[in-house]
């Protein structure tokens, strides 16, 4: 088996954001360190990972979100000799992952990792469903909510992000962010998005005689998209802008071939309102893998972590994760 750096190669499959080559390329652009890994037998793709590298002072540390990226078929014992053979292609150093699935945990523990944290949720939106399963799938309010917003006078518009025309829009999202207390990538890195993959993001915007009232936008992979960021103003809230919003825009991206929507994390704690209208859309919750540490060198019993142990991966948020 093979293992090589291919910076620029696609993954042997469907993928979550952090592991599609745009997003290291985001990453690239501004500045950050990217080594994507391919491992390959007899001519084909094995698996693929795409990691983030930092030194903090004389440590080396990585991080490995969402993935591997399997190819179909493999059995664990196959995935763990990869990921073993990936780990060993790099220099020592300290390793963050978050498993793209909570089945990918025992394979992380057998080449040293330990959980951090229990595993999390993300809301996934199926894209190949029929229109009317679609809306039988809604919460009853939610639906209600969306027929509100389809009669209230709301124009949809829709286009690509301009990364210099669409700055105030960008602004406006920061500063509810600052307001909420909410964390999401920075702006900067959605703008190395638009400007490394100009096709790959789709904005959705909700008006009203001639005022923005909510957009959201969405960042493609395909065949999936990624929710990246939205912004409602209390009109746009009293409207429901972001159910027609989320609704128009599941539709443009299912009659374009888009097979999957990625709403991000659900916080029933933190954020139990948008938790609620993540799943109110019929997006369903499926568990990732956890937060999970692996030394460099022999593994060593780690103590239990404490409450913040698992805000570990928050140390890379300068560099956009």
């Amino acid at each position: 088996m093979d293992i090589a750096s291919a910076p620029c190669a696609a993954p042997p499959g469907p993928c979550a954001l952090q592991q599609h080559p745009f997003y290291g390329r985001a990453l690239a652009d501004s500045s950050a360190q990217v080594v994507s890994l391919h491992a390959r037998e007899a001519g084909q793709v094995l698996a693929s990972a795409q990691i983030l590298q930092r030194r903090l002072g004389p440590l080396l540390t990585c991080y490995l979100p969402r993935g591997p990226v399997w190819a179909e078929g493999m059995d664990d014992p196959v995935r763990a000799r990869i990921l073993r053979e990936m780990l060993r292609s790099l220099p020592r150093a300290l390793w963050l992952a978050a498993p793209e699935s909570s089945a990918d945990t025992a394979i992380f523990r057998s080449v040293g990792f330990r959980a951090l944290m229990t595993p999390q949720y993300t809301a996934e939106f199926d894209l190949t469903r029929p229109v009317a399963r679609m809306l039988a799938d809604q919460h009853g309010k939610w639906r209600n909510r969306l027929r509100r917003a389809q009669s209230g006078g709301i124009e949809i518009l829709s286009r690509r992000l301009d990364p210099l025309c669409d700055q105030p829009l960008l602004q406006q999202e920061a500063a509810q962010r600052r307001a909420r207390g909410y964390a999401a990538l920075p702006t900067g890195f959605v703008l190395a998005w638009a400007r490394s993959a100009p096709g790959a993001t789709r904005l959705f915007l909700a008006r009203r005689g001639g005022e923005n009232l909510a957009f959201m936008l969405f960042l493609l992979h395909p065949p999936i998209a990624t929710y990246q960021i939205g912004w409602t103003g209390p009109q746009g809230r009293s409207l429901s802008a972001h159910h027609l919003l989320l609704w128009e825009a599941a539709n443009w991206l299912a009659a374009r071939g888009h097979t999957r929507l990625d709403l991000g994390l659900v916080d029933t704690s933190g954020a139990p309102g948008l938790a609620r209208f993540k799943i109110g859309s019929g997006a369903k919750p499926r568990p990732i893998g956890p937060a999970m540490l692996r030394l460099a060198g022999p593994m060593r019993r780690i103590p239990h972590p404490s409450a913040g142990a698992g805000d570990l991966p928050l140390a890379f948020r300068s560099l956009c994760l």
